[in-house]
């Protein structure tokens, strides 16, 4: 459940072959395409679209890092968003054996960078800034909240400066309560704060694994004994979404204290949280028998649901649950979840946005500012991006705290469910940043 990075970065192929100096752009642009470039580049497009001869197009070497059915999956997550590759539609040379391409698509375009080895064979090669054509032609912020309104399900969307008295520059149902998945993770990081700033914890305080179950991530495989420092998980939960520092969080935060905080974040669905489950939790609720466990727990009261977890959820193993949970399904997400609406996640970063100036508070943002999801192609234009999202089968949220050029803070914030499918994540990625390239004035 997690977030997440980018979209924008769906499909990567990067070798050893490939220097990073090849991905900067040259003063000087060459008037010709090489013959073997040009060959090649050609080749490509069959391969694009699961055809063609990888071992006559790409080295040895680089078919060792990235074997063919490893390219052949990557290609059709690509065709998948985008249709079918029509044909390389620009290919500007950055020196001897690179070369930046703009790939043609049925439904919109990526761009590519290709590095040429000794041999002419193709030992580099990185597609990325995958673009939608209906979602390119946006201009407004107006077309970006039509778009989302066009989403299957519910959505929901707001932009908006946290100026007191602001008026919103975009929204679509901004107090609507969906699920919101990982995002629930910035209440656990603003306790963190707060305890911190009170003197009741440092940053380098420790937690001793291997007395806590925890859900995969990067710390359920560390030896028992070994010690992580608080600043250290909370880098993890944010930057890459670790389910496995989430929980180590939690339980060494209290989860009576993390509970505490929804209020005063600005959660106005509070009650809507309570018990707040871990990441674990809500895996066991709903993939051990189909879900029977979770049904059977939206039935009871808050104090019947929390005797429930500390007994019979928390005796249950991790290993019970059933594979077929990951199977891309949603799963209860109409009343097993974390709720809030876009609203409140904009008074969530806004409660960060006020904190920067206290010891904790000024950490936290740089922990938000590690990923910047949507954000990773507009990032130059703000002075500062931080974001937390979250996703499973049917749910996607995206919120993005940013301060533009003259210290204005602003917040775009999305949220899509949809208990009848998995929602389509390229798309909503895809609009949010395009949403904060027009904040941006790049679109």
């Amino acid at each position: 459940m997690g977030p997440k990075a980018s979209l924008t970065l769906t499909a990567l192929l990067l070798t050893s072959a490939m220097p990073a100096s090849a991905r900067a752009v040259a003063t000087a642009e060459m008037k010709t395409v090489p013959g073997d470039m040009a060959r090649r580049t050609r080749e490509l497009v069959s391969i694009l679209n699961g055809r063609g001869e990888p071992q006559r197009t790409f080295t040895k070497t680089f078919l060792a890092d990235v074997p063919e059915p490893k390219l052949r999956a990557i290609n059709a997550s690509v065709i998948d968003q985008l249709g079918q590759a029509i044909g390389i539609m620009s290919i500007t040379p950055r020196g001897t054996g690179r070369a930046d391409l703009l790939i043609g698509y049925e439904k919109g375009t990526a761009h590519a960078v290709v590095v040429l080895a000794p041999d002419g064979k193709i030992g580099g090669f990185v597609i990325d800034q995958l673009q939608r054509a209906d979602i390119a032609a946006l201009t407004t912020l107006d077309q970006v909240t039509q778009a989302f309104a066009r989403l299957p399900g519910a959505a929901a969307f707001v932009v908006t400066e946290i100026a007191s008295g602001s008026e919103p520059q975009a929204a679509l149902d901004p107090d609507r309560p969906l699920a919101i998945g990982s995002t629930f993770k910035l209440v656990i990081l603003a306790e963190l704060v707060r305890s911190i700033d009170a003197g009741e914890r440092r940053w380098s305080d420790t937690v001793t694994l291997g007395t806590l179950e925890l859900p995969s991530g990067g710390f359920d495989q560390v030896a028992p004994g070994t010690k992580v420092t608080l600043r250290a998980l909370a880098e993890a939960m944010i930057r890459v979404s670790d389910n496995s520092a989430t929980d180590l969080l939690l339980h060494e935060l209290g989860r009576r204290r993390v509970e505490g905080m929804l209020g005063p974040v600005g959660f106005s669905y509070a009650d809507a949280n309570m018990p707040l489950l871990s990441t674990l939790e809500l895996f066991k609720l709903k993939g051990i028998d189909g879900g029977a466990l979770g049904q059977r727990y939206l039935t009871l009261n808050p104090l019947e649901r929390q005797r429930m977890l500390d007994g019979e959820v928390a005796r249950l193993p991790g290993s019970a649950i059933d594979r077929r949970y990951a199977e891309g399904r949603p799963v209860l997400i109409d009343g097993l979840e974390w709720f809030a609406s876009p609203d409140d996640l904009v008074r969530t970063m806004a409660w960060f946005a006020r904190h920067a100036d206290t010891p904790a508070g000024g950490e936290a943002l740089r922990i938000l500012a590690l990923n910047p999801g949507p954000a990773t192609d507009t990032r130059a234009q703000f002075a500062y991006v931080g974001y937390k999202g979250g996703s499973e089968p049917g749910v996607i949220s995206e919120t993005v705290l940013v301060r533009d050029k003259v210290a204005s803070w602003k917040v775009v914030s999305a949220t899509w469910n949809d208990p009848a499918a998995a929602v389509d994540e390229f798309r909503f990625d895809a609009l949010v940043a395009k949403a904060l390239a027009i904040l941006a004035g790049k679109s």
